[in-house]
């Protein structure tokens, strides 16, 4: 078996990921089922954009049965979001993204301030040595 990937059903998928949200280590999983633990984080994402764990195929898609059986709903409900949730949870994260640019663009205007005080005050300290009577013009900076 090695090289192959083992195939599971739904209903394995789903039990794994319901022991998972209940606290079960992750890597002890993955190690039961023989897997590396990403695997369970796709599935758990899988199930929350999708609401389903059936992989997708190239091709024509398969017909959908009319409706799913109500334990089935029931377990499917704590991890599948709906699409208002899912544009909200989009625009929280694009409104934290944007506050968080925020600050850096302000931390980096700060530094920006800092370095074109410096050069001035560098550049005034080159003016004055360069000047008659400077430090420049005597002898002693000479040799």
């Amino acid at each position: 078996m090695v090289g192959r990937k083992p195939r599971f059903s739904e209903e394995e998928k789903l039990s794994m990921l319901l022991r998972m949200q209940s606290g079960e280590n992750v890597s002890r999983l993955a190690d039961e089922l023989g897997i590396h633990r990403q695997r369970l984080y796709a599935w758990r994402e899988q199930l929350r954009v999708c609401g389903n764990l059936t992989p997708s195929r190239q091709g024509r898609p398969k017909k959908r049965p009319p409706e799913a059986s109500p334990d089935r709903q029931a377990l499917t409900a704590g991890f599948a979001l709906s699409a208002e949730q899912r544009r909200a949870d989009g625009l929280t994260k694009a409104r934290r993204r944007i506050v968080e640019l925020e600050r850096k663009i302000g931390q980096q205007q700060v530094e920006l301030d800092f370095f074109q005080e410096a050069l001035r005050h560098v550049r005034g300290s080159q003016q004055q040595k360069d000047a008659p009577g400077g430090a420049a013009s005597s002898k002693s900076f000479k040799k």
